[in-house]
């Protein structure tokens, strides 16, 4: 019995050691850099960070110029965009870059309705490997488009005229960024498509501190964040949880569908409704004006904040027309 009880008392260290092991993982994992690095490798693995990442200037929806991310006055001259036009900024998520096929479309739809210089970041030489190397250089990916963003302003681009997309970690980088250009500067528009969870959550962030108008949208329960604190945070489909287009397009699942429902509704309109019964929610939600619509907003509406619920369907574009969200709303009354 107690040679037992040695075992039972062992075990029980044992698993408090494996716990604090794993506590204490999860705590370096936080940190970047992390304490052990010295000042030399720190900035040794920033400046290998930048220099690995392009920039791709786009015009008309024609790829202009694709430079290093050492921005000169060259290479905006040489661009073809012009200081006095908006200009656009994409960022990219993990395993994907600027020539995935959701980058390109919405670069074309930003190109056809916003017009003005359309600019995508690309870091998928990081993005490429584990999702932990890329969360490590969270931070100094962040501070290298921030360096980007202020040579761009250096040679007279108007943050007043700027928009900046990020789906998933880039979208918490779009974030990161445009709290990291304030107090000085601060980006006139700034929308996010299911910003990641995973290494983020639950750390409570303010995302409307971003930009002068902050839209999220939300698509996923296991691969987005449930920080929602934008001005307007849109919950697609089931709450914000999940896309019933997931049973037809199961390959993308409800994570990877938040972005193409975005680009999707610059051609199909995406009706809000008020808060479904079955949803729970936290914040406060929007009061939504008749026939109201979400997706990209140049002409902002202030009195519109906070949680909005848009019904997706299961069919491609993933809307629901004005009499379906009509028919639904009548039957959940």
């Amino acid at each position: 019995m107690v040679y037992l009880g040695f075992i039972a008392i062992s075990l029980v260290f044992v698993s408090f050691e494996v716990d604090a092991k794993l506590n204490l993982r999860h705590k370096l994992l936080r940190q970047s850099p992390t304490k052990n690095e010295s000042l030399v490798y720190q900035q040794e693995t920033k400046n290998n960070v930048f220099k690995s990442m392009k920039i791709l200037f786009y015009k008309n929806n024609t790829k202009t110029l694709e430079s290093s991310a050492s921005i000169d006055a060259n290479i905006v001259a040489n661009s073809g965009c012009s200081p006095s036009e908006k200009f656009a900024i994409v960022l990219h998520g993990w395993i994907q870059s600027c020539n995935d096929d959701w980058s390109l479309a919405l670069i074309d739809r930003l190109s056809y309705y916003r017009g003005g210089c359309v600019i995508c970041i690309d870091y998928s030489v990081i993005a490429s490997s584990s999702y932990m190397r890329l969360y490590s250089n969270f931070e100094r990916i962040t501070t290298s488009i921030v360096s980007i963003i202020l040579s761009l302003i250096k040679y007279g681009f108007d943050p007043g005229q700027a928009y900046m997309f990020g789906f998933s970690f880039g979208g918490q980088l779009a974030s990161a960024v445009g709290r990291s250009l304030r107090p000085q500067y601060v980006l006139q528009n700034i929308d996010t498509c299911d910003m990641a969870g995973p290494g983020f959550d639950p750390i409570t962030i303010d995302h409307s501190k971003a930009g002068k108008h902050v839209q999220c949208f939300h698509s996923s329960r296991d691969k987005g964040t449930f920080i929602h604190a934008c001005h307007r945070n849109i919950m697609l489909g089931n709450c914000g949880l999940s896309q019933p287009s997931v049973a037809s397009q199961l390959h993308l699942g409800s994570h990877g569908l938040c972005v193409d429902i975005y680009i999707n509704s610059f051609d199909y309109p995406f009706y809000a409704v008020q808060p479904p019964a079955e949803c729970t929610y936290f914040g406060t939600a929007a009061k939504i004006p008749s026939n109201y619509t979400v997706g990209y907003d140049e002409n902002f509406n202030n009195q519109v904040l906070g949680k909005i619920f848009v019904p997706t369907s299961i069919h491609y574009p993933y809307n629901l027309s004005k009499k379906e969200v009509a028919l639904m709303s009548r039957d959940k009354q």
